[in-house]
């Protein structure tokens, strides 16, 4: 293929032809190429929009790679399946249809393309300079009414998608094991960086250990990484509400409850009382607090630990953890979560 009109489009896309884009949309029955835009938002330079004649897209490249290794078959076909199970059992508005193509003659890896989502996206500190007050409350009550009709997507046990079968497969010993995993991993890997104490390691083996036995809570649809970064929000009928969800690379069945974490832990830092607003929402929409309470230290615990650890060097520590070990951190925010959450 010649590469005429290429363009980077980040660090990690590298250079794209036009004719690769054209192609693309060709393959997948999109219309003609017009144009690609960079996408500046997002930590890995995944994404590209793209224009045809059949409208306005979101190109995925570059996937990443899966179990330590290089495996181009696991995140895109894996948000195309969950965007798929989003799409046909909830009411959230996922980016449906999403084309995958898993050949990689055309880019050098495989590529999803999905329909661009309508409105803008935000984080939780630059919507507050975008929005008026009245306007990001009613984006967390929709933030809160999204996340309780992602929850309405269920399955009959705990699992992730395997690229060796096509499928979601089950986690042989279920989504609190999968959590308490993942906790040990990035908490030991902290250690070795000089940012997780001896104390902080204690604490998050007693977490674990205190969750190995607690009753199972019913298995529904996690997004894993669910935050304003992650939706666009529009404005309808007079009113905010959340446009579209994007980034299904962490999806996975387990408890739904695990996604008010991230987002309510982005508003404590921010807005609290729309931290608040949020859960109230998510729980008027059905959300289940039965038995949550004794799983909730392990979920902030295990979500806290990602954002420790990629943003606390030894030498190097932001001003919010000034002061503070992991456990000290962590716990402020299980506190008020708890008193949040409420419930049996």
């Amino acid at each position: 293929m010649t590469q005429t009109s290429s363009r980077i489009y980040s660090e990690r896309l590298g250079a794209i032809a036009d004719t690769q884009f054209s192609t693309a949309a060709a393959r997948l029955g999109l219309g003609g190429f017009i144009a690609a835009e960079p996408i500046r938002t997002g930590l890995f330079g995944q994404n590209v929009y793209l224009a045809t004649s059949e409208g306005e897209f979101v190109f995925r490249g570059a996937p990443h790679w899966y179990g330590g290794r290089r495996d181009d078959r696991y995140q895109f076909a894996k948000e195309a399946v969950f965007i798929r199970l989003v799409h046909e059992r909830t009411g959230a508005p996922a980016p449906w249809p999403a084309h995958y193509d898993p050949r990689s003659d055309i880019f050098g890896w495989p590529y999803l393309v999905m329909p661009r989502m309508p409105g803008a996206c935000f984080n939780e500190r630059s919507i507050r300079k975008a929005l008026a007050p009245h306007a990001r409350r009613e984006v967390a009550a929709s933030i809160g009414a999204t996340l309780a009709q992602l929850q309405r997507l269920t399955a009959p046990a705990a699992g992730d998608y395997d690229p060796d079968t096509g499928a979601v497969a089950q986690h042989a010993d279920g989504y609190g094991a999968h959590l308490i995993r993942s906790l040990s991993g990035v908490a030991e890997g902290a250690e070795k960086a000089g940012v997780m104490t001896a104390a902080d390691m204690d604490w998050t083996r007693d977490l674990a250990r205190g969750a190995r036995d607690l009753p199972a809570r019913p298995v529904t649809f996690v997004h894993g990484d669910y935050k304003l970064d992650n939706m666009t929000v529009v404005e309808r009928d007079g009113a905010w509400r959340v446009g579209g969800l994007f980034d299904f690379h962490t999806a996975r069945f387990g408890d739904s409850a695990r996604d008010i974490v991230r987002a309510a832990c982005a508003y404590l830092d921010t807005e609290p009382e729309l931290a608040r607003v949020m859960i109230e929402t998510w729980r008027a929409g059905g959300g289940d607090v039965a038995g949550l309470a004794p799983w909730l230290p392990l979920y902030v615990a295990s979500e806290r630990s990602s954002i420790w650890a990629g943003f606390v060097k030894r030498d190097a520590r932001p001003a919010w953890s000034a002061g503070k070990t992991f456990r000290s951190w962590t716990e402020g925010y299980f506190e008020r979560l708890t008193d949040l959450l409420g419930g049996p």
